[in-house]
């Protein structure tokens, strides 16, 4: 039985295969490019700070969303909610973030083919559940300003 909770076109979000999916399947350029990105996160990142392995884990991510697809307006509100959260408390802020991820989930639905910014979300993601306090929230801001400082480095354009 195929369950499929995505009404859109009745397929699984970023799938186009109505859902009937099997190891054989081809994967989209941002989906092996984060399978060969994943040893190279470290979610310490996020919990205790940047070391010099994360600044070279953002310029290969800015560079592949520059190159495929992610531009400056496709994520602008995102990034301007990120900023705004940051010169707050974060305790005071907690809703906000947490409404960030049906932010970045909207973007990318607007935009379903974009392999840049289905890459965001799945980094956005992974880093998401790491984010705790203020502290780690900051790290987090790091993190994306980063990739987005390379993004623009390589061409992103508005």
């Amino acid at each position: 039985m195929n369950i499929n909770t995505n009404r859109r076109n009745d397929r699984p979000h970023g799938g186009g295969n109505g859902g009937n999916f099997s190891q054989g399947d081809r994967q989209s350029r941002s989906d092996m490019f984060w399978s060969n990105l994943v040893p190279a996160y470290n979610r310490e990142w996020i919990i205790n700070g940047a070391t010099p392995d994360l600044v070279d884990f953002a310029e290969k991510v800015g560079e592949f969303m520059a190159n495929n697809g992610l531009t400056n307006s496709k994520i602008r509100n995102v990034y301007g909610e990120i900023k705004r959260i940051q010169m707050g408390e974060f305790e005071k802020e907690k809703s906000s973030f947490y409404l960030l991820k049906p932010k970045v989930a909207y973007a990318l639905g607007r935009d379903e083919k974009n392999e840049g910014l289905k890459l965001f979300k799945k980094i956005f993601d992974k880093c998401f559940e790491f984010v705790k306090d203020q502290k780690s929230y900051l790290n987090f801001c790091n993190l994306m300003e980063a990739i987005l400082a390379y993004h623009k480095a390589y061409g992103g354009k508005d």
